[in-house]
């Protein structure tokens, strides 16, 4: 799947499950979603797909970076998390993941359970409320993957990936889920936002 299907899905995934009730609560859970959605896209190595994938990751980071500005402003304690004498490794080793994911071929390392939980147990270091909204958004990217033609190796370092060849990554279907997400996205943050 292509980007906007897998924004979408991610982050209403991640609204879904974590139910956020006020605004302060759903700043952690935007922000995971918006760095656990694509981050698994790091290493594209198709053109179409890479140039899709960087326009919006660096959207999502915007984001996730617009939702850390909004949290200070509101005090609403996203912040307050972060771990004295660990942030600093947290950024390293996040940095270190994600540049050898970047490096690895596509749907390998990225896509993996294991770089799940070092990105998670980083990111743990710093702002540990985005953990599990990361981790769903992550997990969905997954998910919408394995539906493609192409294997994902979810249990890297295993050479045998994942796939159960419904569709194909830029076609009918990702229009689709991109539309079906947009909707769930919508209503989920309606209901969110209601309550």
């Amino acid at each position: 799947m292509l980007a906007k299907a897998h924004i979408t899905i991610g982050m209403a995934a991640a609204l879904t499950l974590t139910r956020p009730e006020t605004a302060a609560e759903a700043l952690p859970v935007i922000a995971g979603a918006a760095a656990g959605c694509l981050i698994c896209d790091i290493d594209c190595d198709i053109a179409a797909e890479k140039k899709d994938s960087s326009r919006w990751r660096v959207a999502m980071a915007a984001l996730f970076v617009c939702v850390l500005i909004e949290d200070h402003l509101l005090g609403a304690g996203m912040w307050e998390g972060i771990r004295p004498n660990l942030w600093f490794f947290g950024i390293a080793g996040f940095a270190l993941a994600c540049t050898f994911a970047g490096i690895s071929k596509h749907r390998g390392f990225s896509h993996s359970l294991l770089a799940m939980a070092i990105e998670t147990a980083c990111l743990w270091m710093v702002f540990p409320s985005v953990c599990i909204p990361f981790m769903i958004a992550f997990l969905s990217h997954i998910v919408l993957d394995i539906m493609n033609k192409k294997p994902v190796r979810v249990l890297y370092p295993a050479k045998k990936g994942w796939c159960l060849g419904w569709f194909y990554a830029n076609k009918t279907a990702d229009k689709a889920f991109a539309a079906l997400g947009t909707a769930w996205f919508i209503a989920i943050a309606v209901i969110c936002i209601r309550r």
